[in-house]
């Protein structure tokens, strides 16, 4: 029974936990140089930015969708962001998170050792 779910953790533990980058160049520079999957933005009256998904500079406006299957478009002029980030996998974090999943699984067991009965 541990197998199974420990393989299934780990497999969980493979996509890692990612954090955003804020980038010093402007979105039409930062999507000039390398296409991105998702980037977030952050205008004058967002207070933590929003993500954009497929993004693209058409004209002077960034275009994309607010989720990864959302058919509908947003649109935000370039002159009104004022930040953008990347996402990355944060590794430290994927670390950290991957000893807080084996050490609840250790301590699991020992409770079950000490309470007599087999998990």
């Amino acid at each position: 029974m541990r197998r199974p779910i420990l393989t299934l953790l780990a497999i969980a533990q493979l996509s890692g936990c990612v954090a955003w980058r804020p980038q010093t160049i402007g979105p039409r520079e930062l999507l000039a140089a390398k296409p991105q999957e998702v980037i977030r933005v952050a205008t004058a009256d967002s207070v933590k930015g929003f993500p954009v998904y497929a993004p693209r500079i058409v004209g002077d406006t960034l275009t994309g969708h607010p989720t990864e299957t959302a058919i509908q478009r947003v649109a935000v002029p370039v002159r009104d962001i004022t930040q953008v980030s990347t996402r990355y996998r944060h590794i430290g974090k994927t670390f950290l998170a991957g000893i807080a999943v084996v050490g609840g699984v250790l301590v699991y067991g020992l409770l079950q050792s000490l309470n007599g009965t087999q998990p």
